[in-house]
């Protein structure tokens, strides 16, 4: 069926249109127009008074509801899909935290099983994250320590065997042999991204040329500058923020990072190269004091945020997206249109899958956020279908 959604502001990827349509059909959007526009037999959305947005990508988030990939259970995985439909979430790759080899397997087996789940009206689960177990120990943040291991030869034939779940990876480049990994999985399509390292910024320069693409979780779990003898080398930080090449992705719920630290990421990168990401886990729509288990660690909520249960680091946000699209815009105060496309556009582009996700545009899915005026969703399209 047609569907017109009519008298609605409407966030292209290029310019904001007041009052505009758009016009859907077989899953994709086939009309954009500058006036209010319906057609027989259509379905009418009457988009008074809201904001068509793209729906939100999220590449990095391992949970909410109580619900972990990390448990390799397909309803953990279905169950953490439908949690983020409800706040917009049009696309999402389950994140995978360091475990042992085998574990990793069923947890890519399961998201494997989840994406053939994958339908209209629902989050796309469209491939999974893996965030370790290829890091460094001493940036391993709420990692689990034993799980953490180098990348060798049995781990790179995990990818290939894998190469159709596995869309993005975190890896510490300068452990072992680990960057010498970068071309071949560069060239499997996975979306390489440099996190939980204390690399140098030699380092990285090098990993960028080997097919480094990002950094995850930008300030968090990574290198800054130090000083040898009477000089100052830089880290994965400053090369995240001054190397073009690379995307740099926050974790925008306003605990991770203070609003300074996020407009001088702001600054630096500018919105098509800066995403926003959740990196939520199970405790995501928790209250305070609950505590949750994952990999073999436990952890708390408190104050907002989940913590590692002897206080000394935060382990990951229980925030989804749209309420980072809110902090960014009303509290941190950047541009709306620039924070709705560091939560879809430049999110795609980064994983190459902005042919056909990340902004409102003709021959795109027809993945939309219709937003109030205070960013809350009001309506989510998925592939043009209302999500329940």
């Amino acid at each position: 069926m047609q569907t017109c959604i009519v008298n609605v502001t409407i966030y292209t990827e290029d310019e904001i249109i007041p009052d505009g349509s758009i016009v859907i059909e077989n899953e994709k959007i086939t009309e954009i127009h500058d006036s209010p526009v319906s057609y027989k037999n259509s379905m009418v959305v009457d988009g008074s008074n809201l904001s068509a947005i793209p729906g939100y990508i999220d590449t990095h988030c391992h949970g909410g509801a109580g619900f972990d990939c990390n448990d390799a259970k397909l309803d953990s995985v279905i169950g953490m899909r439908d949690f983020y439909g409800k706040h917009g979430i049009t696309s999402l790759f389950p994140t995978l935290s360091a475990n042992a080899i085998p574990d990793t397997i069923n947890g890519l087996e399961t998201i494997r099983a989840a994406m053939r789940q994958n339908r209209t009206g629902r989050t796309e689960i469209c491939g999974c994250h893996l965030e370790g177990p290829f890091l460094n120990k001493v940036y391993k943040g709420c990692q689990a320590e034993q799980h953490i291991i180098p990348l060798n030869d049995e781990g790179l034939q995990m990818y290939e065997t894998y190469r159709d779940v596995i869309k993005r990876t975190t890896i510490a480049p300068e452990v072992e042999r680990n960057v010498d990994y970068f071309p071949a999985l560069h060239q499997m399509g996975i979306q390489v991204s440099i996190g939980h390292s204390c690399a140098e910024y030699k380092d990285i320069k090098y990993a960028v040329l080997q097919g480094a693409t990002s950094v995850t979780h930008l300030y968090n779990a990574m290198s800054q500058t130090k000083k040898t003898g009477a000089f100052r080398i830089g880290g994965v930080l400053e090369a995240g923020l001054t190397i073009d090449e690379l995307y740099a992705e926050i974790i925008a719920d306003g605990y991770h990072l203070p609003d300074e630290l996020i407009q001088i990421a702001y600054r630096c990168k500018g919105a098509d190269k800066l995403t926003v990401c959740s990196d939520a886990n199970s405790a995501a729509g928790g209250v305070h004091g609950d505590v949750f288990h994952t990999c073999g660690v436990t952890f708390v909520i408190e104050q907002g945020v989940a913590m590692n249960i002897e206080r000394t680091s935060l382990a990951s946000s229980i925030s989804p997206i749209d309420s980072m699209v809110r902090h960014l815009i009303f509290n941190v105060k950047l541009p709306a249109f620039d924070v709705v496309k560091m939560a879809s556009a430049s999110t795609a582009r980064m994983m190459r899958i902005d042919d056909r996700k990340g902004s409102i545009a003709v021959g795109k899915d027809a993945d939309i956020n219709l937003v109030d005026s205070r960013f809350n969703v009001v309506m989510t399209f998925c592939k043009g279908v209302m999500t329940e």
